[in-house]
């Protein structure tokens, strides 16, 4: 098992064996009842778009934990994509984070797993070489970081969790021991800010 794997499930387990269910949980007809973590991936391979959904509209709300268990619940996916690569495994991880974060509850609230797992899969897909824009890391990465948080295209967080990854040059987990966060959110805080200042190559490049 890759230690990204390994330390995602261990994670989790501490979660089902230390944080409940929030209370705020049982006012959602789908979330009903559970007692426990595990019992929400349970109901999450029996009724999925309802328990997903549910989840969801609590993430968006603020409510990390319930976002952790739709990444539980679509972590497989992200292994299958993976092929047994750890670095691809890796990538996987913060693009679901990303899709989750971002998921159009209200546009698309049928077929959540499938779309979820259609958008990894995109983000996954090869990017040909001549579409890539200058984005950390690089040499001038220190300059894009200071420039990209001049013009407000990322806040101070983001700036310094790119900062130590692409500049510092540490790793995942490094930077989350110095920002006091998982090592799950500085990749997701990086994937998803790199691919905010893709859009803005144009921009940064003036």
């Amino acid at each position: 098992m890759s230690a990204t794997l390994a330390s995602l499930n261990s994670e989790w387990a501490e979660l089902v064996r230390d944080a409940p269910p929030p209370a705020t949980w049982q006012e959602h007809d789908p979330l009903r009842g559970i007692s426990s973590l595990d019992e929400v991936l349970e109901r999450v391979r029996c009724e999925p778009d309802a328990t997903l959904s549910a989840l969801l509209s609590l993430g968006a709300g603020g409510d990390q934990l319930a976002w952790r268990a739709v990444f539980q619940a679509m972590l497989p996916k992200a292994v299958r994509l993976s092929q047994g690569r750890e670095d691809r495994l890796t990538e996987a991880v913060a693009e679901l984070w990303v899709a989750i974060a971002e998921y159009p509850l209200a546009r698309r609230p049928r077929s959540i797993a499938a779309n979820l797992s259609w958008t990894l899969q995109r983000a996954l897909a090869p990017t040909p070489v001549t579409l890539m824009v200058p984005t950390p890391p690089g040499p001038d990465a220190d300059q894009t970081l200071g420039q990209a948080r001049a013009l407000g295209l990322i806040d101070a967080v983001h700036h310094q969790t790119l900062w130590l990854v692409y500049v510092a040059g540490m790793t995942s987990a490094a930077a989350a021991e110095e920002l006091g966060i998982s090592a799950e959110l500085v990749r997701y805080r990086c994937s998803r800010s790199v691919r905010r200042l893709a859009g803005q190559a144009e921009l940064l490049a003036a």
